[in-house]
């Protein structure tokens, strides 16, 4: 059983965790209303791509080697972040995603939409973390983001949900240019 460092506010207990995960969806809600709906696809494929390279290149482990980093715990979600970082310039370079992107998406979308992204950048980072640094967070934050079935959905729920969608931007053709 782990302890949780908690404050009370107003007769409820709110954890570090809670407190941690409202940021973020705060921030990911900011984020998707400034940015919108469609252009936060580049966000999302770069995410996907990033989540490959870093799992399946194996070169990564050569360059590790190569640079005498020993491997840290923290190395493979660094690698991720910075993988990341890298598609997400190219891609937003891109003239194709460009045209793709090219209206924000209604509101209601756009909050899903960013709840989901944040769920998926969440279920990822816990899953490039070592699962014995895992042990300090609740069995609830592990089985929303690091149990099978929670990385299922957090991986498949954003790509289901623009399906579903599709390029219909919520009837809303305002443009961010």
């Amino acid at each position: 059983m782990t302890t949780t460092v908690a404050m009370v506010i107003s007769g409820f207990a709110v954890t570090w965790e809670m407190l941690l995960l409202g940021g973020l969806l705060l921030s990911g809600i900011i984020y998707g209303f400034a940015v919108g709906r469609d252009r936060a696809v580049t966000v999302l494929l770069a995410t996907y791509v990033s989540l490959a390279v870093v799992t399946n290149a194996p070169i990564l482990g050569r360059i590790n080697i190569a640079l005498g980093i020993s491997k840290s715990p923290w190395l493979t979600l660094f690698w991720f972040f910075g993988v990341f970082v890298i598609v997400f310039f190219i891609l937003w370079r891109s003239a194709l995603l460009r045209s793709l992107a090219s209206n924000r998406g209604a509101w209601w979308e756009t909050l899903l939409f960013s709840i989901m992204q944040i769920g998926l950048f969440l279920s990822i980072a816990l899953y490039l973390i070592p699962p014995d640094m895992l042990k300090v967070l609740s069995f609830v934050t592990l089985q929303t983001f690091t149990d099978e079935l929670g990385r299922s959905f957090w991986l498949l729920a954003p790509l289901v949900f623009l399906g579903i969608l599709g390029g219909s931007g919520g009837g809303r053709t305002d443009d961010l240019d």
